[in-house]
């Protein structure tokens, strides 16, 4: 088996726990993750000022190629990921490259949708934010899976919606993603 490598994209004012339940539930299933500050520093402000620290910026991780692209909500990170065009042109060159994109609550409809990223795709975003984009299909589920668009409506589907990820990228050994939902007594399970 490859291992999988994903990047998480942070913006001050992410959604902490979104990011890290991604976070922990990727690396207990030995899938690769850089934590990528799309700031100028790894040191972030969190949407409930928890410090967190990111391992690298996407600046000097701009030229990797990850299997998978996860952004977190929270209403002032998606602003800062929408509003940089690093994020936009490095999704734009995963989206082409058919790498899974993955979406967790406001970031489905303010960073994708905003910017056309989803070309009429399904997806699923909190808030109702959906109501401001007109790009994508908004269905009103937990968590949405179009092609390689995997999109999660917010922080009480983190797990349903890690679970799902990780399972699309281990599709040679789903029984491991079965095997950790249950080992952390999480009965949603599979979805």
């Amino acid at each position: 088996m490859t291992e999988k490598h994903v990047a998480v994209l942070l913006a001050d004012g992410f959604e902490e726990g979104e990011a890290v339940v991604f976070i922990d539930i990727m690396r207990r299933l030995d899938i690769k993750v850089d934590v990528l500050s799309c700031m100028e520093t790894p040191a972030l402000n969190t949407y409930f000022e928890t410090r967190i620290t990111a391992d690298d910026t996407l600046k000097n991780c701009y030229d990797n190629t990850y299997d998978a692209v996860m952004m977190p909500g929270g209403p002032k990170g998606t602003d800062n990921l929408s509003a940089n065009s690093m994020v936009i042109d490095f999704l734009k060159r995963h989206i082409s490259e058919d790498k899974y994109i993955c979406a967790l609550c406001s970031s489905g409809a303010k960073v994708l949708a905003a910017h056309n990223l989803l070309e009429g795709r399904r997806y699923t975003s909190g808030g109702g934010l959906q109501k401001k984009f007109a790009d994508g299909q908004f269905v009103d589920q937990k968590v949405v899976v179009d092609g390689n668009f995997i999109s999660g409506k917010g922080l009480g589907v983190s797990f349903e919606f890690a679970f799902t990820v990780a399972k699309h990228l281990l599709t040679d050994n789903v029984e491991k993603v079965d095997w950790q939902a249950s080992h952390i007594y999480f009965d949603h399970w599979p979805l």
